[in-house]
C-alpha cells in the first residue's frame, strides 16, 4: 500500500524523532560514542520495521495474532532453557553478537491477541467473558516473572484492564479480579519474589527500615543525580554522578537520571511533555478509530508505553519501586527500540486507516 502523506501523523512521528535525538546524545554521554552508534543502528532497523508495518493493513496482520502469541510464548520458554544470564536474570536469547529479549515482543503479541479476541466478543454482560483474557494474560506473566523480570510481567496488567474496559467490560467484573490479586499478595511475597526484589520494595515503602545498602543504592544514586542537576543542569557530559559511573545501568534503566543531571529540571521536563503529547495523540487515534480492533490495539499499545514511561521516570525520582523497565525510545537496547517502533507503527497504522475516504479521493 502506498502511504498517504496527508494522513500520516507527522506530529506523533516528530515527537518520537525528538526523543530519539535525545537518546543518541544521552546514550553517548552515559556509555560512550560506540554505544550511541549501536543505538543508531537499532533505530535504523526499527525504522525498517516501522515503514514495513504501516504499509500493511493492521487487520491483515491481526489475522495472525494467535500465531504471534504462541511463537512469543515458545521464545519465553526457550529463553529459560538456553538464555543468556546477566545480573542474575535470564532474559536474553543470544543471536551471534546480538541478544534478543523475547519479553519485549511478547507485549506486542499479547496486545494484538487480546485485541482480536475482545473485538469479536459481543457478550460483555457475563463474568465468564473475562476467563479467556485472564488465561491469555497469566501465561506470559508466569514465564516472564520466572526469568525473573517482575516489572515487564506486571506491565501486562494495566494493558489487560485498559483493553477490557474499552471493549465494554463492566466495572463490577473488575472488582473480583482486584480481590483475587490482593489475596495473592502474600503468596507472591513469600514464594515468588527474590530477596533483592523484596529489598527494593521495602526500600521504596520504608527507606529508613531497609538496612541493606545494596538494595537502596540504585535509588540513592539516582536521586543524587537528579537533585544535583538543579534547574538548568551541569551540561552535556558534565554530570558528576553519570560521568563517574555512580548511577547503575545509566544508559538503560536510569537514562532519565543522566538527562536530569546534565540538562536540569526544565529541559528534562521537556521529555516528559513529549511523552505526554504522545499519549494524548495515541488515545486520540484510538478514539477516532473506525473499528473496534483498531481502537483496542491503539489503547493497548499507548497504555503499554505510558505505563512504562511512568514507572521508569518514577523510579528515577524515587516515587516508584526499582524495576528493570527501560524508557521507551530513550534507553539503550535493541529489543526495547524495536518493540517501541513496532508499537508506534501499529498506532500510526490505525491512524492511517481510520480516515473516511471520500469518492473524490479514490484513485
Amino acid at each position: 500500500m502506498k502511504i498517504n502523506i496527508r494522513k500520516f501523523d507527522w506530529l506523533l512521528f516528530s515527537i518520537i524523532f525528538l526523543i530519539m535525538v535525545g537518546s543518541f546524545f544521552f546514550v553517548w554521554s552515559a556509555a560512550g560514542f560506540n554505544y550511541a552508534l549501536k543505538q543508531l543502528l537499532w533505530v535504523g532497523i526499527g525504522l525498517f520495521f516501522f515503514f514495513s508495518i504501516i504499509r500493511l493493513d493492521y487487520k491483515d496482520i491481526l489475522k495472525y495474532s494467535y500465531i504471534f502469541y504462541i511463537f512469543a510464548i515458545l521464545l519465553l520458554i526457550l529463553v529459560l532453557i538456553v538464555g543468556k544470564q546477566i545480573n542474575g536474570s535470564r532474559r536474553w536469547l543470544p543471536l551471534g553478537p546480538l541478544s534478543l529479549q523475547p519479553s519485549e515482543f511478547m507485549k506486542i503479541a499479547y496486545i494484538l491477541t487480546l485485541s482480536k479476541y475482545m473485538s469479536f466478543k459481543r457478550d460483555t454482560e457475563n463474568f465468564t467473558m473475562v476467563l479467556i483474557p485472564i488465561l491469555l494474560t497469566m501465561i506470559p506473566i508466569a514465564f516472564i516473572a520466572k526469568q525473573p523480570d517482575l516489572g515487564t510481567s506486571l506491565i501486562l496488567l494495566p494493558i489487560f484492564g485498559s483493553i477490557l474496559f474499552v471493549a465494554g467490560t463492566k466495572l463490577r467484573y473488575f472488582l473480583p479480579l482486584v480481590g483475587i490479586g490482593i489475596s495473592a499478595l502474600p503468596f507472591i511475597w513469600f514464594f515468588l519474589l527474590k530477596s533483592y526484589q523484596k529489598g527494593r520494595i521495602i526500600g521504596f515503602i520504608w527507606p529508613d527500615k531497609n538496612k541493606d545498602w545494596g538494595a537502596g543504592y540504585h535509588r540513592l544514586q539516582s536521586l543524587i543525580a537528579v537533585g544535583s542537576g538543579d534547574l538548568f543542569g551541569a551540561g552535556w557530559r558534565n554530570g558528576i554522578q553519570s560521568q563517574l559511573g555512580f548511577v547503575p545501568e545509566q544508559h538503560t534503566d536510569f537514562i532519565f537520571s543522566v538527562i536530569s543531571e546534565e540538562f536540569g529540571f526544565f529541559r528534562a521536563s521537556a521529555f516528559i511533555v513529549c511523552y505526554a503529547i504522545f499519549v494524548i495523540c495515541g488515545f486520540g487515534i484510538a478514539a477516532n478509530s473506525k473499528d473496534k480492533e483498531g481502537r483496542l490495539i491503539a489503547v493497548g499499545l499507548v497504555t503499554m508505553i505510558s505505563t512504562q514511561v511512568f514507572i521508569n521516570i518514577g523510579m528515577t525520582l524515587g516515587i516508584a519501586p526499582i524495576t528493570g523497565l527501560t524508557l521507551p525510545f530513550l534507553s539503550y537496547g535493541g529489543s526495547s527500540i524495536l518493540s517501541s517502533f513496532i508499537a508506534l507503527a501499529f498506532i500510526i497504522n490505525v491512524r492511517l486507516r481510520s480516515q473516511i475516504t471520500f469518492a473524490r479521493e479514490e484513485p
